[in-house]
């Protein structure tokens, strides 16, 4: 037979017993241990025992209900033999007297154990029957092993406490050591379980039997089909907190009150919970509480220890289970203000708040307040909002005071759940009554929030701002007002297009030095250079020194996705003064993956985008928009992001992401006037799926718009360009210059090397003969001195197949060379494959053209995962950390344009293996 794990020592001794047996040396074991400590696992597995030893086992097992049926317990002993059934036992000393020599008259034949399990619910008779069969056991052949549960009240009455004090031996169960777990574990998995099993094994349970089945229930075995057949499953997890429901329901009021206040206040993680506290609010002095803890600590639903503890958390599942609705109600609320009044930290107290349903006491809502501020201030923004929304059950239905809490709960909410704080934000403005108070509120709102508002809303704002008056005019907290609220109206241009070449005006009126010492003065240059900047009212070189003024005093900081400072990275990409932007990104971006805020993580990732895709470097602005993507900026997208993505899916000929942005956003419903960066993708996926004539309808339709709205800057989105090369391809050969000529001229205007030679790249490219080559000529020039490496790849190709037709193939060659190189720096492989083929590389298929285009380090860890090594393993044999794996693995994926682990094994001829690694 299995040994019984972990209570070997307890069987030997109660087999040491049944041996005595034999000798008539007849003896009382008594069993004890708290609730699952395994006594009636224990007993049940003595009758085997004994039969292997000649012995006859007759059991009983005591139950509450059953303590009013007198000789209940001796009638299911003794009920095997005739004459001694329930109907046969009534009460009466003589009776009694008759069944004690019963048992030791029938002993002389064979030798009896008597199993009596939980015999604290034992009723009176026989209690009193075997305790003076206890009397009568030496020199009889009867041994008598009863158990009894510590900690129940019954426990500790006289007759069960006079029954076991005549026990030869007290057995008191401990709990199982860490090896008999293990053991114990092996047993369930049927091979020896990984440390970290057996670890959490033994915290779960605490080495209480009764918890380790319920936690080994939870393990499975790795490998059944191998042979390593499961053992049976124990109990789930409703039967333990069943049991645990009983147990508790049993004891004494003091007790289970105190049970629940634990339950209450006892949170995990937190801090060791203070019984003067937990007795105060079960309504205990002292000496009463720490009577209810010494019952609860035998019961084995606590731990050791100065402050108490519940010892699995089913006992606490279990304990607040047992409170009615309204007792449920009570006791939180009774705690939250026990915290509060005692000092505790405003969260401890809320907490408390938040599982009562109503919060009608002024007090109630500072605490959750005040709890909100705590939770904002270390980080937790969804705490934060979770206690504001809880405050607003207790606030009143209008009023300043609910505004207020609107308005904190957006600015809680606008990290992580954008479309809630916009709501919200609506509803505190149509509770604020005066002029100043909206307009504070307006200047707090985040433009790409107010942008989304109702119009109610935002022609509220607009009236707001216009009695505070010209910010000029103003000073202190209204004027900072004023300047945050004009930013934010010219942001969402609600007078129409008109109100966009307004904004190169108002700026010089500012001065050649605008002022910038408030956060509310550089919002008002943001907007004014975004405006500047579409309509084209200034030059690239007179924007980019004013955005880069206001980078200056601009802290790299996660909040500024709130204000209108993320227009300044498209003034800047548009300007090509991009050596300040990316670094002042980088620590804004890791700032903002810091607070673990998806919201900040995912703008910044839309910035960044921007300015990689500005500098040509399309995986790099790639992987960028896919971590956007990732942190659900779908689902809230500003315009400016929402371009920004569209230019990485449209310049990277990425169908796939196109389709995905196009599943994803729905056409704004407001202000339409504005261009829908959709339209450009729509015309993207046409030109992929070989439709040119749809394709150019679309930019084409896009241009409408963006004219209408006054967005003229080619440095932007250079429709034109794309329009000209449609019309050329569809043999519109005027049409296509027209477009092209005005490209040009406009981006000479503006005065970046990218956006003149782009447009003179298409001069150039639907042009005949040397003119055409000499265009593509200046087009290279420009391009050479300019930020973007892929636009100059793409001048450097064109010219090549130009020179190469001509019959020119020495600097053909060259100007492919330079191309192919120039795309696999910057990371766009379809520019270098043309390249090579058009230079006849017998390198030219796709596969080493694009693992040229690997660093050093993403060539090691691709080499190794496509010859099968796990990511652990090569994390081990480069000496870099998983995560480091990982990233070089993900990079490596979308150079070499593959789905994963299984398309990469294609590669591994042209990759080092684990011999060069």
């Amino acid at each position: 037979m299995t040994p019984f794990r972990g209570r070997e020592r307890e069987l030997d001794l109660i087999t040491a017993a049944m041996e005595s047996a034999h000798r008539g040396d007849g003896r009382l074991l008594a069993v004890t241990g708290g609730l699952g400590s395994g006594k009636t696992a224990l007993l049940r597995r003595l009758p085997a025992l004994a039969e292997r030893r000649g012995l006859r086992a007759l059991t009983a097992g005591c139950a509450p209900q059953e303590q009013d049926f007198p000789f209940g317990v001796v009638s299911q002993l003794l009920a095997p033999f005739p004459g001694c059934g329930p109907l046969d036992l009534v009460p009466g000393p003589e009776r009694s007297e008759e069944l004690l020599s019963f048992v030791t008259g029938h002993s002389a034949d064979q030798p009896l154990l008597l199993l009596v399990d939980d015999l604290q619910w034992a009723d009176p008779a026989s209690l009193h029957w075997l305790g003076e069969l206890a009397k009568r056991l030496p020199g009889r052949r009867v041994t008598v092993v009863v158990s009894v549960r510590e900690g129940e009240p019954g426990a500790d009455a006289p007759a069960v406490q006079a029954c076991a004090e005549r026990a030869t031996r007290l057995v008191h169960l401990p709990p199982l050591p860490a090896e008999t777990i293990a053991d114990l574990v092996a047993d369930h998995l049927g091979h020896p379980g990984e440390p970290g099993q057996v670890t959490a094994c033994h915290e779960a349970s605490g080495g209480n039997p009764l918890f380790l089945t319920a936690a080994l229930a939870g393990l499975t075995p790795d490998d059944p089909a191998a042979g390593h057949a499961p053992a049976a499953p124990g109990p789930r997890p409703v039967a333990l907190h069943e049991r645990l429901t009983v147990a508790l329901r049993s004891q004494p009021a003091p007790v289970r009150r105190l049970a629940r206040a634990l339950a209450v206040l006892d949170q995990e993680p937190g801090p060791e919970t203070d019984l003067e506290l937990v007795g105060r609010l079960a309504e205990l002095d002292t000496a009463g509480s720490q009577e209810a803890v010494r019952s609860l600590r035998r019961l084995g639903l606590l731990t050791d220890g100065h402050a108490p503890r519940f010892t699995h958390p089913a006992v606490r599942e279990a304990a607040e289970e047992s409170m009615t609705p309204a007792e449920h109600e009570d006791v939180h609320l009774r705690a939250a203000r026990l915290l509060h009044d005692g000092g505790h930290p405003a969260e401890q107290a809320a907490a408390q708040l938040l599982a009562v349903t109503t919060c009608h006491d002024s007090w109630t809502v500072d605490v959750l307040q005040s709890a909100a501020t705590a939770a904002r201030r270390r980080g937790a923004r969804r705490e934060s909002s979770r206690y504001l929304r809880h405050a607003l059950l207790g606030s009143s239905p209008s009023g300043t005071d609910r505004a207020a809490l609107l308005l904190d709960l957006a600015a809680s909410e606008r990290d992580t759940d954008p479309q809630a704080a916009l709501r919200h934000l609506c509803q505190a403005f149509l509770l604020l009554p005066t002029t100043t108070g909206r307009a504070l509120a307006a200047a707090r709102t985040p433009p790409f929030l107010l942008g989304s508002c109702p119009p109610p809303v935002i022609d509220t704002v607009a009236k707001v701002a216009a009695d505070l008056g010209d910010p000029d005019a103003l000073t202190g907290a209204e004027r900072q007002a004023a300047l945050r609220l004009e930013a934010r109206l010219r942001h969402v241009a609600v007078a129409g297009p008109g109100e966009m070449g307004e904004c190169a005006a108002r700026l010089r009126a500012l001065g050649d030095t605008p002022p910038m010492g408030t956060a509310a003065e550089r919002e008002l240059v943001t907007v004014l250079l975004h405006g500047a900047t579409v309509t084209q009212r200034m030059t690239a070189a007179e924007v980019a020194h004013q955005a880069d003024r206001v980078l200056q005093h601009e802290p790299a900081a996660p909040g500024h996705v709130h204000t209108a400072l993320p227009h300044l990275c498209g003034v800047l990409a548009a300007a090509e003064s991009l050596d300040a932007i990316g670094p002042w990104l980088t620590i804004a971006r890791e700032r903002a993956r810091r607070d673990g805020a998806p919201v900040p993580r995912a703008v910044i990732a839309a910035e960044l985008a921007h300015v990689l895709l500005a500098r040509g470097r399309l995986q790099e602005a790639r992987a960028h928009a896919e971590e956007a993507l990732a942190h659900g900026i779908m689902e809230w997208a500003t315009l400016s992001a929402m371009t920004a993505l569209v230019m990485v899916a449209v310049q990277s000929r990425d169908t796939k992401l196109a389709r995905r942005l196009l599943g994803h956003r729905l056409e704004a419903a407001d202000h339409d006037y504005r261009p829908s960066p959709l339209q450009l993708l729509r015309g993207s996926v046409a030109v992929s799926g070989g439709d040119p004539a749809t394709a150019l309808e679309y930019v084409l339709d896009w241009g409408r718009s963006a004219e209408r709205a006054e967005w003229r800057n080619p440095a932007l989105v250079p429709w034109r360009t794309w329009a000209a090369g449609l019309h050329h391809r569809l043999g519109q050969t005027r049409r296509a210059h027209d477009l092209a000529d005005e490209e040009y001229e406009r981006a000479v205007a503006w005065g970046t090397p990218v956006t003149i030679g782009r447009a003179q790249r298409v001069r150039g490219a639907i042009t005949e003969g040397e003119q055409g080559i000499e265009l593509l000529r200046e087009s290279a020039g420009l391009l050479q001195r300019s930020v973007n490496t892929m636009e100059a790849a793409r001048t450097e190709l064109l010219l090549g197949r130009r020179l190469l037709a001509a019959g020119r193939c020495a600097e053909a060659e060259e100007r492919l060379g330079r191309a192919r190189d120039q795309a696999l720096a910057c990371g766009v492989p379809w520019i270098a494959d043309r390249a090579c083929r058009e230079l006849a590389d017998p390198a030219a298929s796709r596969q080493p053209v694009a693992v040229s285009a690997l660093t050093r380090a993403e060539r090691r860890v691709a080499g190794l995962a496509a010859h099968g090594v796990p990511n652990k393993h090569i994390a081990e044999r480069l000496e870099v950390s998983s995560r480091a794996v990982e990233k070089h693995l993900t990079s490596a994926y979308r150079k070499l344009q593959v789905a994963g682990r299984a398309e990469l094994a294609a590669f591994s001829t042209l990759l080092p293996g684990p011999a060069d690694a």
